[in-house]
């Protein structure tokens, strides 16, 4: 308060400070910046506590120093590799393992995580050929045995044909369920469809490092895995659920997107499976993928399938192209055999 002069009255003084627009721009940014450092505290103590408490089902080994995991069954003459869609992990393929463990006594099987998924440490963006290196030296780390049968669905059938084609002694056969064809993927009508998409990822991928894609998550503003949690059972769901909102899993999601609308894919060479048996489970406008092997030793399977996860919801389909596969390669081997003895 202050005395009027001559007067014994008083009058009140307005002590608020009248903020400026640099001064409230300011605050928000201070808000901003301290709601991001909580976020970020948030997280780290999250995936700290995640990864105490979740039990690992799986081996490791460690490729360039960042781990990679991966599942290694059977005792066998030939080993089934297995690499699947972006966004899923190992358990993609629990179906189709369980089936062929069930009908073959001898025969390998081999699933793994690629870069940020599961337990596997997160990476810098890497191109289908780099991702088909790290898988070799892998496959060599967990002394899977050769030859190989390659089984790639979606993004994995890209990291699948590099290895055949950078390491074909290695393999005796391949099955591709619902391959990405380059064609289509190295178009600008195929980068424009994935625009939205990509900047949503992009976003989760940054809010994952601050809370924010794990409060997306919790009220379902993160992009749709619907159709991948609906087939896992608890455990494997409480588990993917923990790693869906950490920074490995949508940096390494993001990637592959940037990887396939990159528009620079030059794999599918024709006749890459040249002298291996190629067995394709395709959809409409897949089937052009046929010249990647030998007509001889090609089986091209048309599917009208609407889910994506072939593998996962049609997986009698998968181990079909797998027995043909096996059953050409037993006989390619029966007959080079033959040959060398003559």
């Amino acid at each position: 308060m202050k005395l009027l002069p001559n007067s014994n009255g008083v009058y009140k003084v307005n002590m608020k400070k009248e903020l400026k627009p640099q001064d409230i721009a300011k605050n928000i940014i201070i808000g901003i910046l301290l709601a991001m450092a909580i976020g970020f505290i948030y997280q780290r103590i999250s995936n700290f506590i995640a990864k105490e408490t979740l039990k690992e089902r799986v081996d490791y080994a460690r490729v360039d120093d960042k781990r990679l995991d991966y599942k290694l069954k059977g005792e066998g003459k030939y080993t089934v590799v297995f690499d699947g869609n972006i966004g899923s992990n190992l358990n993609q393929w629990n179906e189709v393992i369980e089936i062929i463990d069930d009908e073959y006594g001898d025969l390998n099987t081999f699933v793994y995580n690629r870069s940020g998924y599961g337990f596997s440490d997160g990476s810098k963006q890497k191109t289908p050929k780099e991702q088909a290196e790290e898988l070799r030296i892998l496959l060599r780390k967990s002394a899977a045995p050769a030859p190989y049968i390659l089984v790639g669905e979606e993004y994995g059938s890209l990291v699948l044909t590099e290895f055949a084609k950078e390491y074909p002694d290695l393999v005796a056969g391949v099955v591709l369920v619902n391959p990405l064809v380059e064609e289509t993927i190295n178009s600008k009508d195929f980068k424009k469809s994935l625009l939205l998409n990509n900047i949503r990822r992009s976003i989760e991928s940054f809010g994952s490092s601050i809370g924010l894609t794990t409060l997306m998550d919790k009220v379902n503003l993160t992009c749709n895995t619907d159709e991948f949690e609906e087939m896992l059972d608890w455990e494997e769901l409480h588990e993917f659920k923990v790693h869906r909102t950490k920074k490995e899993y949508n940096q390494a999601v993001k990637n592959e997107f940037k990887t396939i609308t990159s528009g620079n894919i030059d794999i599918q060479e024709e006749g890459v499976f040249s002298g291996k048996p190629y067995y394709l489970i395709a959809k409409d406008g897949q089937e052009v993928l046929e010249s990647l092997g030998d007509e001889s030793l090609t089986k091209v399977y048309k599917v009208d399938y609407e889910e994506n996860l072939v593998s996962m919801y049609k997986p009698d389909t998968v181990v079909t192209g797998i027995r043909q596969v096996l059953k050409q390669a037993n006989q390619i081997d029966r007959l080079e055999k033959k040959n060398k003895n003559n």
